[in-house]
């Protein structure tokens, strides 16, 4: 996942220092030919575009971004658009099988996807290295920014991994329940999941711990 700040020399090197500082680690120089830092799980590229891979701590990453919005660091898409957020990924790995999976993965779940991030459509612009998400409202805090990213991280894999995906999108009684069983096969299993879980589902109706719904008279502790 990546968010473009556009800073070069010294706002760069703000941007680097308050990622350090947010993370707890010491940025490193990455020299020719990228001239990259980084920080962690977490690349600064020269141009400015902060980076991560699924992989990373979700916390750390929400802390980070709360941090750089602190002090006056704004993804460029904000800027450009105050109404959207923008999620890219590289596109590095995308076969023509690919991008057809991923088309076929948002299309099968995209009335739950719509009503769970509260878009309107669900368009995938590509560029000539990333795929562009303009799915997201502006002004959305730290952790739903974060588990917004691993959503898109883990469809992007999904469909990469996936030989054959079936685009029919099913009608559901259930919304919470369906979708809480699509994020589990994306891979959102366990504790550290549990948060991006909830704020994926909130919006949702229904029980995410039964299919039919909850059994009269008994308490579930669920993903709500």
């Amino acid at each position: 996942m990546e968010l473009k700040f556009n800073v070069t020399g010294e706002a760069r090197k703000a941007l680097v220092k308050a990622a350090g500082e947010a993370l707890g680690w010491e940025p490193v120089y990455k020299g020719a030919p990228s001239f990259a830092y980084v920080v962690s799980n977490v690349t600064i590229s020269r141009g400015g575009t902060l980076s991560w891979d699924e992989r990373t701590d979700e916390a750390a990453i929400r802390n980070l971004l709360g941090r750089l919005r602190e002090m006056g660091f704004v993804p460029a898409e904000e800027e450009i658009d105050t109404d959207t957020l923008t999620i890219e990924m590289p596109l590095v790995g995308f076969t023509d099988t690919a991008l057809e999976n991923l088309d076929r993965l948002i299309a099968g779940k995209a009335a739950l996807i719509k009503k769970a991030i509260g878009a309107d459509s669900l368009p995938v612009e590509r560029t000539e290295t990333t795929l562009k998400f303009p799915w997201f409202k502006f002004g959305i805090d730290g952790a739903t920014v974060a588990a917004y990213s691993r959503f898109i991280g883990a469809l992007c894999a999904a469909a990469k991994g996936q030989k054959r995906v079936t685009g029919r999108e099913k009608a559901v009684e259930n919304e919470k329940y369906a979708f809480r069983v699509f994020l589990l096969r994306l891979g959102f299993v366990g504790d550290d999941y549990k948060e991006a879980r909830k704020i994926l589902l909130k919006n949702l109706s229904g029980n995410s711990a039964f299919k039919s719904g909850a059994p009269a008279k008994t308490e579930v502790d669920a993903d709500a």
